[in-house]
């Protein structure tokens, strides 16, 4: 490191415990349109995923009891998303056949935002600045 620069973090993914890496992972793939960049184990003990520079960890759970997605447990989203344009996002993974949580929302805090949820109950949200910058799609 130089002197006088703080070192950054370049990378960050949530990690989550799944019944089924290979399930859940076919579904980021064909449904989120996620790319596996590395995978582990004979069935699948873990999995990386990832579109766009950002990354999803999927692990197998020893007991598929100890899955406990942040919505059952009083919160809204287990990750979420910055995009750069919610209504084409929105979109496509609606006609992939994402379980759409909610719609595109336009929230008092200042986001236009809409969840979806995988196989294995974790809710992923997505959204966008709103009203977006001139210029920006929305």
């Amino acid at each position: 490191m130089s002197a006088g620069r703080s070192p950054h973090i370049v990378r960050g993914a949530p990690y989550f415990l799944v019944a089924d890496v290979a399930s859940t992972g076919a579904f980021y793939a064909s449904v989120l349109g996620f790319t596996c960049e590395y995978s582990a184990g004979d069935p699948l003990e873990f999995a990386l995923y990832s579109r766009d520079g950002h990354a999803i960890m999927l692990r197998r759970a020893p007991d598929p009891g100890l899955i406990r997605p942040i919505e059952a447990q009083g919160g809204t989203w287990d990750v979420f998303f910055w995009v750069d344009d919610v209504g084409s996002f929105h979109r496509e993974l609606e006609s992939g056949g994402a379980a759409i949580v909610y719609p595109p929302t336009v929230q008092p805090y200042g986001m236009k935002e809409f969840a979806i949820r995988d196989p294995g109950g974790y809710v992923l949200g997505f959204g966008q600045t709103w009203p977006p910058p001139q210029g920006a799609a929305g």
